[in-house]
């Protein structure tokens, strides 16, 4: 299994160097016909766009600073003492349905991480054009942030955010509307090697159990807006492939020291509120 993941991983992402046309034809892949489909979303039906957020929300973290940076003319001890309860209804019902309510932000994911790494948490928006972030409706969000909001988030560990364009999505074929999001997220960023574009894709390898769609973009920014998250520079790429069970189990390897592989499970599927 471990090395069926790994080589359907490979296979995805090298083949997609190729060019979209080489794309469409699954003979190149190695695969039967009809075994899987590309979709290859129009700009103006689909989204072109990720905004892709780490956090970590360890309790009882605090600063002397407020959002805007200044100093509280409190000390520490009269602030709440945050706890995963509050930080998590911060996050579901007041952060991510303000994102939501932005034209452009269609739809929205939160998962946990479980692979005991950090940050452990995962937010995936999904954008219509990667420059919805720079918009003014969405950066007004700052502005019109709640009290509530403006004390939590620089009293968390880390918060990072990144921007994707969308290169191409591979997925099962009729897969049933409620399928996705799939339950169980592996994310890959990466460099995207050279290596990764070789003859490895002649082994034939075969769709893994559970295997629902993966996706891959392309970075357009990123920015760590409170403490230090994993490392963005030379990870130029993120690759999301989505399965319907945990059993996938082991990451695929990576052909370099430069990248990042992480595994999580779906928290809250903000689409189907």
């Amino acid at each position: 299994m471990i090395t069926q993941v790994r080589n359907w991983h490979r296979l995805v992402t090298a083949r997609a160097l190729d060019g979209w046309q080489n794309l469409g034809d699954t003979s190149h892949w190695g695969l039967a016909p009809r075994r899987v489909t590309l979709l290859v979303f129009l700009h103006f039906k689909m989204s072109t766009g990720l905004l892709f957020v780490f956090g970590q929300c360890e309790p009882g973290v605090s600063t002397t600073q407020d959002f805007n940076g200044k100093t509280n003319l409190y000390s520490n001890c009269l602030l709440p003492r945050l706890t995963r309860v509050i930080i998590l209804d911060w996050y579901d019902n007041e952060h991510a349905p303000a994102r939501l309510s932005v034209p452009g932000i269609i739809s929205a994911a939160r998962y946990k991480a479980t692979d005991k790494q950090s940050p452990e948490w995962l937010a995936i928006y999904d954008l219509t054009s990667p420059e919805i972030t720079k918009s003014p409706t969405y950066l007004s969000l700052r502005d019109k942030a709640s009290q509530n909001e403006r004390e939590i988030i620089p009293r968390l560990p880390i918060l990072q955010r990144r921007t994707y364009s969308f290169i191409n999505e591979v997925s099962k074929p009729d897969l049933p509307p409620d399928s996705l999001p799939g339950k169980h997220l592996l994310a890959i960023l990466s460099s995207f090697p050279k290596e990764l574009d070789g003859g490895w894709h002649q082994d034939e390898p075969k769709t893994p159990p559970g295997w629902l769609r993966t996706r891959r973009y392309k970075l357009v920014d990123g920015v760590d807006l409170v403490g230090q998250g994993p490392t963005i520079d030379g990870l130029g790429y993120l690759v999301l492939h989505e399965w319907d069970r945990d059993s996938y189990a082991e990451t695929p390897e990576s052909e370099t020291s430069a990248a990042i592989a992480r595994k999580f499970t779906i928290h809250k599927d903000f689409s189907r509120i």
